[in-house]
């Protein structure tokens, strides 16, 4: 039963990507060669969490040790 959940869920995977809705995202709507300040703004925000993430590893294995 888990191998036809998987295959379910693999076949619903390829539909989803092969949807044109993922056309709909803002740097493919925008078609400018550069990024929008939106955008910009947007992976500043997504970078913060893994240096979140850096940081607090960081500091557990300094005072680990």
């Amino acid at each position: 039963m888990t191998a036809r959940r998987l295959a379910l869920v693999a076949g619903a995977a390829v539909v989803a990507a092969s949807s044109p809705a993922w056309a709909l995202c803002p740097n493919c709507l925008g078609q400018h060669a550069t990024l929008t300040p939106t955008l910009r703004l947007v992976g500043v925000f997504l970078l913060i969490p893994p240096a979140v993430f850096f940081f607090v590893a960081r500091v557990i294995r300094r005072l680990s040790r």
